[in-house]
């Protein structure tokens, strides 16, 4: 019995891979153009920016408090 039930696995498991991929998993080559890169650019300077505002706000907010001479 338990001779046919390794025949039966057998014949249910997939056949083994070859170690080539299929085409719909091969990377594809990038593609951005100038306008892509040029959003691309530009969001990665507003990021920074906005960043750099956020800490500047944050070491002023956090910053020791002034005593005040009026």
């Amino acid at each position: 019995m338990s001779d046919s039930v390794i025949e039966d696995i057998d014949d249910v498991l997939p056949p083994e891979p070859n170690g080539e991929l299929v085409h719909w998993m091969e990377p594809r080559p990038i593609s951005l153009g100038a306008t892509g890169i040029s959003l691309a650019t530009a969001a990665a300077f507003a990021l920074g920016a906005l960043t750099t505002l956020g800490v500047l706000a944050a070491v002023h907010w956090l910053g020791p408090r002034r005593a005040r001479d009026d």
